[in-house]
């Protein structure tokens, strides 16, 4: 494994709340090498002439995953070791990281986890995926100024919003939950759905939000 990637993995783990370490991630990633899970797909079988069932021909698959929320998820490793601990029959391919990204994107893939079942995982969430791909800066989004003002921007146009705040969307930040935390402070009868359809509409949340929660305090 790339050094600076294990140790940018390690140090999210250590520090879940830390939107550097979140970032460090994705810096280190940028120009490595990691092992993409390939499995061997049947395209057609027949009854061989014992009465068994054999493979006619056959094809390498990428390995996808299913979030907790539905998604896809594209799995990746920084070793061997730990992809065949992980899936005993895969065949570790290596690839860079940007084009196992542009893979992931290109099959409709919105999430990259990086070293699932091991002690530092990482899960790429669309945004930081999106701007990993294209060569951009990301901050997490329970860290970005902009879309912290702009969930105030919206929550002002709502008397029955008191007061309003962001954090982090799970104490499974690294590895899964929600990525945003909004939390709310009522003050009269509240119209959640006016306010979820107002963030639906925000450019800035839709572009750097993968996924979101709202709780009332």
């Amino acid at each position: 494994a790339d050094p600076r990637v294990t140790a940018a993995l390690e140090a999210a783990t250590a520090n879940p709340f830390d939107p550097a370490a979140h970032i460090g991630v994705v810096e280190a990633l940028k120009n490595s090498r990691v092992y993409a899970p390939i499995l061997p797909e049947a395209l057609s079988k027949s009854v061989g002439e014992h009465g068994l069932m054999v493979d006619n021909s056959s094809d390498m698959a990428m390995v996808r995953l299913s979030s907790e929320d539905g998604r896809e998820a594209t799995p990746c490793f920084t070793a061997i070791p730990l992809l065949t601990q992980w899936g005993s029959q895969a065949r570790p391919v290596p690839i860079e990281a940007e084009r196992l990204g542009l893979g992931a994107v290109d099959e409709g893939s919105q999430l990259v986890i990086i070293d699932p079942g091991s002690a530092h995982a990482f899960l790429l969430r669309r945004p930081a995926l999106w701007a990993f791909v294209q060569g951009h800066d990301w901050t997490p989004s329970w860290a970005d100024r902009e879309v912290v003002q702009a969930i105030g921007d919206i929550a002002a146009q709502f008397s029955w919003i008191a007061s309003v705040g962001a954090g982090p969307g799970s104490q499974r930040i690294v590895t899964g939950g929600p990525e945003l935390a909004i939390v709310l402070t009522l003050d009269g009868e509240p119209d959640f759905s006016a306010f979820q359809a107002r963030l639906a509409e925000h450019p800035i949340i839709v572009d750097r939000v993968d996924s979101l929660t709202i709780t009332v305090r």
